[in-house]
């Protein structure tokens, strides 16, 4: 019986203990602090991909829009070309498509 008792007390211990603690972060509003700017904050990662090929990664340079394809099984390095109009919000431009469907041309 005393072996019962006192597994229930530890238990019920840490159950008030575990309680405490969520408790006390909620209440201390635990953030992350600052965060020290590292080498390459201007590579953006826009994507990824596996093929039969291997695997590769997709980056931007937003300082000057460029944008690289990294091969991670097979180190390589391809150029695809630049962004233009960077740090604008896409819109429609005043260019107009085809008038006929592209199945027709």
């Amino acid at each position: 019986m005393q072996h019962t008792d006192r597994m229930a007390k530890a238990m019920l211990c840490a159950l008030v203990l575990f309680l405490g603690l969520l408790a006390a972060r909620a209440f201390l509003d635990v953030t992350a602090g600052p965060v020290r700017a590292g080498n390459y904050d201007y590579i953006q990662y826009l994507g990824g991909f596996v093929g039969h090929a291997g695997a590769a990664m997709v980056l931007l340079d937003t300082r000057n829009g460029d944008v690289w394809i990294y091969g991670l099984t097979e180190q390589t390095v391809i150029y695809l070309g630049k962004l233009t109009q960077l740090g604008r919000p896409l819109g429609r431009g005043t260019d107009r498509g085809p008038s006929v469907p592209l199945s027709q041309l």
